[in-house]
């Protein structure tokens, strides 16, 4: 029973821990160099432009839904 109650407890962390994929969309901009959302975790225009800096890469405003 012990070792039930650990695994649970553990399993319950890891999912928490692996639930940051609602973060990553929070920002206000989103770094794009493929179809799809992107990676929208800038909470500046100039933080997405660093990111994207050497690369492909454009920064366009998130508009998606925010939690």
């Amino acid at each position: 029973m012990k070792k039930f109650v650990i695994a649970a407890a553990s399993l319950s962390i890891a999912l928490i821990a692996a639930s940051g994929g609602a973060e990553a969309r929070s920002g206000k901009y989103c770094l794009k160099n493929s179809p799809g959302p992107g990676d929208c975790k800038y909470s500046s225009y100039r933080q997405c432009q660093a990111a994207a800096s050497g690369t492909v890469a454009t920064c366009v405003r998130n508009y998606g839904p925010r939690r």
